[in-house]
């Protein structure tokens, strides 16, 4: 019994898949090029967070620099994945710094694993740069300390070693 005004179930599922296709045209087109732009920004956002986070941590917040460092990682860990050419060197970059600002907070488990994460990015780099290769040699250097540190051998904590924020491969 169909009335005036009154839809099937056929016709109901056929215009929700239309407003469907109209909502996601118009997404596109909406967002399309914003999606574009914030590709564009990234690596300036990324590199704002980085420091960011080293100047949140020279005034003793621990928290918001891990944060900071964290998002910069994350947002070079996408770009690493479209352009590894371009943004892996800046992915392990982030990656040492953030292993940084772990150890600086106490965690040395999570300190472990981001420079060891650095440290494998800049072997594969390595091959094929001088500077690459310098710059793991200084991964290679603070995973040492950090495992040193955690055997109990030396203080886990940065104020007994030597500056470390130079190695890390930032301009």
């Amino acid at each position: 019994m169909n009335t005036v005004g009154a839809k099937t179930a056929r016709e109901v599922s056929s215009d929700a898949r239309a407003i469907a296709c109209v909502f996601a045209v118009i997404g596109v087109v909406a967002v399309g090029p914003f999606v574009l732009l914030g590709q564009h920004f990234a690596p300036n956002v990324a590199n704002n967070l980085q420091r960011q986070s080293a100047m949140l941590s020279q005034a003793g917040d621990h928290a918001g620099a891990i944060a900071a460092s964290r998002r910069a990682v994350e947002i070079y860990r996408g770009l690493a994945r479209v352009a590894a050419v371009q943004y892996a060197p800046k992915l392990a970059a982030s990656l040492h710094e953030l292993s940084i600002r772990l150890n600086e907070a106490g965690d040395d488990k999570g300190a472990l694993a981001a420079i060891r994460e650095a440290a494998e990015i800049r072997r594969g780099l390595a091959r094929f740069s001088a500077a690459d290769a310098a710059r793991l040699e200084d991964s290679l250097q603070l995973l040492t300390r950090f495992t040193t540190a955690r055997r109990g051998e030396l203080p886990s904590r940065p104020d007994f070693w030597p500056p470390l924020a130079d190695a890390s491969g930032w301009q």
